[in-house]
């Protein structure tokens, strides 16, 4: 019973150092609240966090397929604000290396990654919605800009991924067809 103890603690401790470290590098100290969440995973499980799923006994095929895309959303929304996230180039402003409707993947962790602007966005969209080409997100909540550091120095020659300038468009109004994102 012991070595359970001891394992579960260590397993808190590895995770809560981990958070707090996260939470250092973001500097929003409201974020702090959270190692109240991880306590309670890893130590006193009062709350049922998962509560779609049963704690005990066997789910059903469908709870375990929505269980696996609620995290696989969750932790592409992560790396994709973090760590790394693909681009379409929009314009023919890199026509010598780089064409219109090329994919790129960017690092975000060279430079340092920019704090999202608004948490309400429909995940795994850029700018527009791709059957409406509307707006991918609400101006509800509005946050300020925030840029995180990151590890590396801006070279010579280095492409940079930056927003449209305000009133600009382009994203909005003369979206790229899907046909050329595979050419």
């Amino acid at each position: 019973m012991e070595n359970i103890f001891q394992r579960k603690n260590l397993k808190f401790f590895i995770v809560a150092v981990l958070y707090v470290l996260v939470v250092i590098w973001i500097g929003n100290w409201l974020f702090l609240i959270g190692l109240g969440v991880i306590y309670d995973l890893y130590v006193s499980r009062k709350v049922n966090w998962t509560f779609w799923k049963r704690r005990d006994g066997k789910n059903s095929l469908f709870i375990e397929w929505l269980d696996a895309l609620i995290f696989a959303v969750i932790a592409v929304t992560l790396i994709n604000i973090f760590l790394f996230q693909n681009y379409k180039i929009p314009t023919g402003s890199m026509e010598k290396s780089l064409l219109i409707g090329d994919r790129l993947f960017v690092s975000k962790l060279a430079y340092g990654p920019r704090m999202p602007f608004t948490p309400l966005a429909f995940p795994f969209t850029q700018n527009t919605m791709p059957l409406t080409k509307g707006k991918s997100w609400s101006d509800i909540i509005h946050l300020p800009y925030t840029h995180l550091a990151g590890f590396g120095k801006v070279k010579n020659n280095d492409p940079v991924v930056f927003n449209f300038p305000e009133g600009d468009t382009v994203v909005v109004e003369d979206p790229i067809p899907l046909k050329l994102m595979f050419l």
